[in-house]
């Protein structure tokens, strides 16, 4: 009797896959209203805020040290999402304006499991750990400042102040090898991380004391929490 044929392993101990791919990052949370004090603002009253999804790309780096385990580094290219602005109060004419964009970077550290056979050429994995996210401070549009204006005499570039955070990030992904024997291979992966953030908008009005002045006219904190769907190509060695 013959014995039965050994399989290589796929993903054992001591492989590193590198990944390359393009990123759709969609807000779960991609509108909110402005917090303040509606005594001192009361022409902010109403003014709520809405974030668009947006494509990017992507690079990972992943180490086995052990069977089916994988500690992974990885960067999200940098995306701009539109914020519009809404609940605008008259006179002014539209309802909705877009106010600029928020620029984001977001760098993770992932721990993998893989729990099927180190044999198998479909490596699925499921994935926990932690993100850093940077964002860009958004210079307000012309419709904008033309809004502040017309509500509260604003003066000058208003101005949405963004704080860069941390938070925890999961993942759920697949790779699949074009082969048994190819180490190139095609991956699949959704992940979700925990981004919420303060913002503050600031914008110039006219003072008695001085003929500008910058006020802190609103804070709020924005859940943008976003879902990432990832597609790409890699290289496992």
């Amino acid at each position: 009797m013959s014995s039965p044929e050994v399989l290589p392993a796929v993903y054992s101990a001591g492989t590193v896959m590198v990944r390359v791919g393009a990123s759709y990052i969609e807000p779960d949370d991609d509108t909110g209203k402005w917090r303040f004090n509606r005594n001192v603002y009361p022409f902010l009253d109403g003014l709520r805020y809405d974030i668009d999804s947006e494509t990017t790309w992507n690079v990972t780096a992943g180490f086995m040290p052990i069977d089916h385990f994988s500690v992974e580094v990885g960067y999200i290219g940098n995306s701009e999402h539109d914020v519009d602005l809404f609940g605008l109060q008259s006179p002014f004419e539209r309802d909705r304006i877009k106010a600029g964009d928020i620029e984001r970077r977001t760098g993770l550290l992932m721990f993998n499991w893989f729990p099927v056979c180190i044999e198998s050429w479909v490596q699925p994995y499921v994935g926990i750990g932690g993100h850093y996210t940077d964002f860009d401070n958004v210079r307000f549009s012309f419709d904008a400042n033309d809004y502040f204006a017309l509500v509260s005499d604003g003066i000058g570039q208003a101005r949405l102040f963004v704080e860069d955070t941390w938070g925890w990030a999961g993942q759920l992904g697949v790779d699949v090898m074009f082969g048994r024997d190819s180490n190139w291979l095609v991956n699949v992966a959704v992940q979700y991380l925990d981004v919420e953030f303060d913002a503050d908008l600031h914008f110039t009005v006219p003072s008695e004391i001085d003929p500008r002045l910058f006020v802190n006219a609103a804070r709020t904190d924005v859940e943008f929490d976003p879902w990432i769907y990832n597609l790409g190509i890699g290289y496992k060695f």
